[in-house]
């Protein structure tokens, strides 16, 4: 009796990702691994073939073959486990998948338990005569050699990120809200001109007294779309795990989000997470010291000045009065001379007036801790209010004096000040972490004991905090002064328009005042914001006027004698 042979229902698997090198340096696919060149060789060979029986196809277009976790692939591994598929036909090994311990479980453990006949053209492999032609030795050979390709690749691509984001190009999937990919360059962000007066707003508002909760709110009265749906309407098929409804809102966390985001100062910030390696696809968040971050990267929307100045605001109290669309003018500025800890505003009535006043906290919660002593807001606002103003006459003197010099050489002097205080505060920094290393060699080689070790160490940590605080303060120091560079004027101009102020704003009081604090006798004293910058133009006026003196005296000298 003749045996009747066997009928296969097969399935032609294709897979196409950029990880494989599919792409030309020009960045088009090659033809020879496309998906249309792979379905045509299948095709042929299920010609050649009549007794396999073409059933379905499966592609997965773009997806790494690092993982199994493909769509197309789970959905044709499901039908088999159905039985409805018995036969799978690939290109090659490589287009079945790349990672050597998967490889070997499907084609030697899970399809031949199924009954499934699987063929590799390009590999010369089939499951069905693979004892015949010696493939079942060569087959761990091949997979290992597809895995370590896939790891050469991973590497590079790697390596090839890492140089891109140091160059200060950007390599990310998605484009911030407020820019967009340059056309010409797709690693360059442009300003998206449509949508920076919003960013521009926010800020605005935050220094205007708005909390996030309340630019949200404001946001969405005004019917401005939010950046997912901004995305939306602009074509993107961008998904967030915090979209919840068909059109997404404004939420204060979009807005926290973009307040603390310094991309928008112009520094392009890149590699916030990682993967262990390119088997795993899970990723973790890097310390933010291992970030990349690259200043004057693009355009920026917010002056880093500004920037700056609301990230301060942010630590600060921004919680609003009831009622109260913003916080109070003076949020977060108000202290107790004494024990230096916050004063609180308070509310009073009495014969129909209302009268507001500043009460120590600390004395409130402990009698012990602090005197009890108040002072009324108006006092408070009319001393604020002289000291502006005398600060405003005295910039404008100032930048009077700097005007009969050469352009903006205070500017230029002072940036090279202040990077010649970066640097001393790194070396800080790299002799402290140095001397790290060597008392931990002390201690393993039992120089030092343990105790003296850790005492060591905090004296050094204490060091390098310290250090990084005052580059974190000259680098806010430095935005300020690049700030009239950037604009081409003097950094005094910036006075200008504050010439005839007569009354307090919250954007007056954020931007001038530092700290005001009460002594107990009701002395108000006020730090400002640019109490150094103004400090170092005198000097810098002086040291000017004592060279000019010294030349003038030489010739008279000469003279004499």
């Amino acid at each position: 009796m003749q045996k009747t042979k066997k009928i296969y229902n097969a399935a032609i698997y294709l897979r196409l990702s950029k990880e494989d090198g599919d792409f030309a340096a020009t960045g088009e696919k090659k033809e020879s691994n496309s998906i249309a060149n792979q379905r045509k060789l299948l095709e042929e060979y299920l010609k050649q073939h009549p007794d396999i029986s073409f059933s379905k196809e499966f592609c997965d277009d773009g997806y790494t073959g690092t993982n199994f976790e493909r769509p197309g692939f789970m959905e044709m591994i499901e039908l088999v486990k159905q039985r409805k598929i018995n036969c799978i036909i690939v290109k090659d090994l490589s287009r079945f998948g790349r990672e050597y311990i998967m490889m070997g479980k499907y084609v030697e453990k899970i399809f031949p338990a199924l009954g499934v006949r699987f063929i590799a053209i390009n590999d010369n492999y089939d499951s069905a005569m693979a004892q015949e032609t010696g493939n079942e030795i060569i087959l761990p050979f091949k997979n290992l050699i597809n895995d370590s390709y896939a790891r050469d690749i991973s590497i590079k691509v790697r390596t090839n990120l890492d140089v891109k984001r140091r160059n200060g190009e950007f390599v990310g999937n998605h484009v911030i809200y407020g820019y967009q990919r340059s056309e010409e360059n797709k690693n360059q962000l442009l300003i998206d001109q449509a949508v920076a007066p919003i960013v521009e707003s926010i800020f605005h508002m935050k220094l205007d007294g708005s909390s996030p909760a309340q630019i949200a709110e404001k946001l969405n009265q005004d019917g401005v779309p939010s950046p997912c749906e901004y995305k939306r309407i602009c074509g993107s098929n961008y998904k967030t795990v915090f979209r919840k409804h068909l059109q997404s809102d404004w939420s204060a966390k979009a807005v926290y989000r973009i307040l603390k985001n310094e991309m928008y100062a112009g520094t392009l910030v890149q590699g916030k997470t990682t993967s262990p390696n390119y088997k795993v696809k899970n990723r973790s968040a890097k310390n933010t010291s291992d970030w990349t971050r690259i200043e004057n990267a693009h355009d920026a929307i917010i002056p880093s000045a500004t920037f700056d100045l609301v990230q301060q605001l942010m630590l600060d109290d921004t919680r609003s009065p009831s009622g109260e669309d913003t916080v109070h003018l003076f949020s977060g500025k108000i202290f107790c001379q004494s024990c230096k800890g916050s004063m609180t505003r308070k509310r009073t009535h009495s014969k129909g007036k209302e009268y507001v006043y500043f009460v120590c906290a600390a004395n409130k919660q402990n009698k012990k801790v602090c005197s009890t002593h108040s002072i009324k807001e108006q006092a408070v606002y009319d001393v604020v209010l002289a000291v502006i103003q005398s600060q405003v006459a005295l910039a404008l003197d100032l930048e009077q004096a700097l005007s009969r010099l050469n352009g903006i050489s205070w500017e230029s002097r002072e940036l090279e000040r202040i990077e010649q205080r970066i640097d001393r505060q790194e070396e800080i920094i790299a002799h402290s972490k140095q001397m790290k290393a060597s008392i931990y060699e002390d201690f393993k080689t039992e120089i030092i004991t343990l105790e003296e070790y850790n005492i060591f160490k905090v004296e050094f940590d204490k060091k390098i905090k310290a250090a990084k605080e005052t580059i974190a303060a000259l680098h806010g120091n430095r935005n300020q002064v690049q700030g009239g560079l950037t604009e081409q004027q003097s950094w005094l101009a910036q006075f200008k328009q504050y010439e005839n102020i007569q009354e307090l704003n919250r954007r007056v009081v954020v931007n001038f005042i530092d700290r005001i604090e009460i002594a107990e006798n009701k002395e108000i004293s006020v730090v400002l914001n640019n109490a150094d910058q103004f400090q170092a133009i005198l000097e810098f006026l002086k040291e000017y006027q004592e060279k000019e003196n010294a030349k003038k005296f030489i010739p008279f000298i000469r003279e004499v004698s």
